[in-house]
């Protein structure tokens, strides 16, 4: 019992350290003194002035001209000119280092060799009756299969829950049901009391002979990061694994964390959503704000072998299983997969898909922007964050203009600054062109929905931003014609009566400094 209480102590110091680098300031300070360390290097040299700006001049030119001829988003093209504009060599240095991640380079390289490892696993079995029997989704579904290995599904059951305890009340019901393994990936788990729930339940079912996997960020799970508690797990049964081992330096790891919510049960039920494994997130606490409001949805059926496919793959990467013989890799997940599914009646579609930073694709924004370009009616939207790129900002100025109903609802409240700072400049930009924002009253959205048209939807770990878009490993279900989806827009109705109208007089009523700060920081949006 000690031992539980010792690590259910949430540490105020990690809490504040992971506050401080989700807040998004530890890059900018980190980049700030290496800017004075630069400057000192400058002061030492001065009389060499004149001769070093004619060679900032040069290599500036030439980076310039190689910046614009690379693949990519203008955006983080555009980020690079602060530094080289300012500190030309470091600015380079700074790119080369960044570029040349040797962490990056080898997770690139694992990440290739583990998707082609499980490609003969990936089910396109419904595939041509897709293309038949629903011709109207025949371009998104081509595009998630051939761009992801994201094949569609149909005869799989969906549940939608409008609220995280309403989710977490089925997940307990349902691990208590387990009988043969348990899956769980998420980016935040924390000391809390839903955990505290869900861990008795686990060590019953691993007494039991279930196996148990845990897969979670060391960043988003500071607390439980260390190599002590993966052990204290163990003694238990339960085989836990932190992704990617937070280190405090710049380095490109420290973007790609695993943001992803995966709970797969025996292959009979998954879990995806917004929810992590917090009691703010069940409104058991909310420290931080009086009411938090999250969604989640449960999938059964066939289309759960994509999400199990998505955790081993991860799960193998975390545990370095790529330099142990590849048939062991096979006959996990054979084992895994190779299950009689059951099928279910359903009317629709679900395509379960994942996204990460390393494989040259925009899945998850493309996914929002397909909604967005095909609606006849409406959008609507729920998500934390409004830190958006041009494509998505055209998206949704072009659906407002040509009379689609878009609508999103964002948090009233803040938990990080300079983010809310940055989305509300963008929000202003939106509302010019048509479309409605909403700020959510009673206390923080932390939902992932998009909504249209009463016949597509789109729910997962997916924000609204750069970090979602570029930088996580993410993951979401695309739904069509099933009868959740009136659920959700219903959800969305009722959220909105909790919701005050974002107008150019209340945005001008935002602080001053709130917004310049906001302003300023706009050109750092691909970071935050």
């Amino acid at each position: 019992m000690k031992e539980k209480n010792k690590f259910n102590k949430k540490s105020k110091s990690l809490k504040l350290l992971k506050t401080f680098v989700l807040s998004k300031m530890f890059l900018i300070i980190l980049l700030l003194v290496q800017f004075l360390f630069y400057f000192t290097i400058f002061f030492q040299f001065e009389k060499y002035a004149n001769y070093l700006g004619w060679f900032n001049l040069v290599i500036s030119v030439l980076f310039f001209i190689y910046i614009s001829n690379q693949e990519g988003k203008n955006e983080f093209k555009l980020i690079w000119i602060f530094p080289m504009l300012i500190f030309p060599v470091f600015g380079i240095l700074l790119y080369i280092f960044l570029k040349a991640n040797y962490g990056r380079i080898i997770l690139r390289k694992n990440l290739k060799k583990i998707k082609d490892i499980f490609e003969p696993f990936v089910d396109k079995s419904c595939q041509d009756k897709i293309y038949s029997t629903f011709p109207e989704i025949k371009d998104i579904t081509t595009y998630l299969s051939n761009s992801g290995n994201n094949p569609t599904f149909t005869n799989s059951k969906q549940t939608y829950f409008p609220i995280g305890s309403l989710a977490f009340d089925d997940i307990k019901k349902e691990l208590k049901k387990a009988q043969n393994f348990i899956f769980i990936e998420y980016f935040i788990i924390e000391p809390s009391q839903i955990w505290d729930e869900i861990l008795d339940i686990l060590k019953e079912k691993a007494k039991s002979g279930v196996e148990i996997r845990l897969l979670y960020d060391s960043l988003g799970s500071l607390d439980y990061s260390s190599k002590k508690y993966e052990q204290y797990l163990k003694k238990f049964n339960i085989n836990a694994k932190v992704f990617m081992k937070f280190v405090p330096i710049i380095n490109t790891g420290l973007n790609n964390r695993d943001h992803r919510k995966i709970l797969v049960i025996d292959g009979k039920v998954m879990y995806t959503g917004g929810i992590n494994i917090s009691d703010e997130y069940a409104n058991l606490a909310t420290p931080r704000f009086d009411y938090w409001k999250d969604i989640a949805i449960k999938i059964e059926g066939p289309a759960i072998k994509s999400f199990t496919l998505m955790f081993l793959q991860l799960w193998h990467i975390a545990n370095k299983n790529l330099n142990k013989p590849n048939n062991l890799i096979l006959d996990d997940i054979k084992k895994y997969t190779d299950l009689d599914y059951k099928s279910f009646e359903n009317p629709g579609t679900v395509t379960p898909y994942c996204d990460d930073a390393y494989n040259d694709e925009d899945i998850a924004e493309n996914v929002y922007l397909y909604m967005l370009n095909k609606a006849e009616k409406y959008v609507h939207i729920m998500t934390p964050y409004t830190v958006l790129d041009n494509s998505m900002v055209n998206a949704l100025c072009f659906a407002a203009k040509r009379g689609i109903d878009v609508s999103i609802i964002v948090p009233k409240h803040y938990d990080h600054y300079i983010t809310f700072c940055v989305g509300r400049i963008f929000i202003k930009n939106l509302i010019a062109s048509g479309i409605k924002v909403f700020e959510y009253n009673p206390g923080f959205i932390h939902a992932k929905l998009f909504v249209s048209d009463d016949n597509k939807a789109t729910v997962g770990s997916v924000n609204l931003d750069y970090r979602s878009f570029y930088h996580h490993f993410e993951c979401g279900a695309f739904i069509t014609k099933s009868p959740e989806i009136i659920k959700m827009e219903e959800d969305f109705q009722e959220t909105l009566k909790d919701s005050t109208e974002i107008t150019r007089e209340s945005y001008k009523k935002l602080p001053l400094f709130s917004r310049i700060i906001g302003r300023c920081a706009r050109i750092l949006s691909p970071l935050l």
